[in-house]
C-alpha cells in the first residue's frame, strides 16, 4: 500500500506545473537596489524581471516581505477557460463574431471587511485568444458597507483597451480579475505591484520557446500565483479573485438581438469579519 501511495505522490508531482515565474522574480529581487548590473550569467527570464522593475522604478522596500520567500510554487490545475484556451471550440471567423466592448461598470460593497471605510482598486487581465492585456484602476477611496462606486472613463474599458471603441475577439474572452481592499496605509505600494505583475509574467514568458495556447494558459496561472504572493501578505488586505468567459458562439448569441448584456459576479467571505462584493460588466455590440 505504501508503494501504491508513493506512486502516485511521484506521479502527481511529475505532471503538476511548477512555476517559472515566482523562482525567477524572488532570484532577481535578491539582486535588485544592489550595484549587480544584467551580467550575462543571469537566466534570460532573471534578466527581463530586472528590466521591469528598474523601468517601473519599484522601491525595493516595497518587496522586502517577499525577497526571502520559499516554496514549491506549483501552479493550480487547469479551469474550464484553459481548456477553451488549448481547444477553441470555435473560431470567430466561423460565426461572424460582432465587434464589441467589454467593460466593467461598478463595484457594490454589499458588506465591508472594516466598520470604516477602506481604499479600493481592481486589476484585470485579458485573453482573447491573440495577444494577452491587462491593466490596473485608479484607487477608489473610502468605500464602505452598503455603498458603491462606478469605474472612470479610462478604468472601465477592459477589452479592447482605452482608445480603441470595439474589436472582435479571436476565439473566446476570458477576463481574470482580482480586487484589492486596503486599510488604505499601503494602497498606493500594492496598486503599483499589481501593475507590475503583468508586465513581468509576459517578458518571462517571451524568453520561453512554447506553443501560444500553452503560453496563455500557463500566463493566466502566473498571474494569479504571483498576485497571492504579492498582495496576500498582509492580514488587514483583502484580495477577491475571480474569472468571467465567454466563447465566441456564446458571445455571437447573446448580441443577437441586443445592442449589450449585463452580468455580474457575487464575492462573499463568512465570518464576523466577512465581506461581501459584486462586481458588475457590461458587454456592447
Amino acid at each position: 500500500m505504501k508503494w501504491l501511495l508513493s506512486l502516485f505522490l511521484l506521479t502527481t508531482l511529475a505532471h503538476a506545473e511548477t512555476s517559472i515565474l515566482i523562482p525567477a522574480f524572488l532570484e532577481a529581487i535578491e539582486i535588485y537596489g544592489s550595484e549587480t548590473q544584467h551580467h550575462l550569467y543571469l537566466r534570460a527570464e532573471v534578466r527581463t524581471i530586472l528590466t521591469v522593475l528598474r523601468e517601473k522604478n519599484i522601491p525595493l522596500e516595497r518587496l522586502e516581505h517577499v525577497r526571502f520567500s520559499k516554496g514549491h510554487w506549483q501552479l493550480r490545475a487547469d479551469d474550464k477557460f484553459d481548456t477553451w484556451i488549448k481547444n477553441p471550440i470555435h473560431q470567430s471567423s466561423d460565426l461572424n463574431v460582432p465587434k464589441i466592448s467589454f467593460h466593467a461598470t461598478k463595484i457594490d460593497v454589499i458588506k465591508s471587511s472594516q466598520y470604516m471605510g477602506d481604499d479600493v482598486y481592481a486589476y484585470f487581465f485579458v485573453t482573447d485568444g491573440v495577444i494577452p492585456t491587462g491593466k490596473v484602476t485608479d484607487i477608489y477611496k473610502n468605500i464602505s458597507s452598503r455603498q458603491g462606486f462606478f469605474f472612470n472613463a479610462t478604468d472601465r474599458a477592459i477589452f479592447p483597451l482605452i482608445g480603441i471603441p470595439a474589436k472582435t475577439p479571436q476565439n473566446h474572452l476570458i477576463v481574470d480579475y482580482g480586487i484589492i481592499e486596503s486599510d488604505g496605509d499601503d494602497i498606493k505600494a500594492l496598486q503599483q505591484l499589481s501593475s507590475i505583475i503583468i508586465d513581468m509574467a509576459i517578458a518571462v514568458y517571451t524568453t520561453q520557446n512554447t506553443p501560444t495556447g500553452q503560453v496563455l494558459v500557463s500566463l493566466r496561472k502566473e498571474i494569479k500565483a504571483l498576485a497571492d504572493l504579492l498582495l496576500t501578505q498582509n492580514s488587514d488586505d483583502r484580495l477577491i479573485t475571480g474569472s468571467i468567459g465567454y466563447t465566441s458562439q456564446e458571445i455571437t448569441e447573446l448580441l443577437s438581438k441586443k445592442s449589450y448584456v449585463d452580468v455580474a459576479k457575487s464575492h462573499q467571505n463568512e465570518g464576523a469579519f466577512g465581506w461581501d462584493y459584486k462586481i458588475q460588466f457590461r458587454m456592447l455590440r
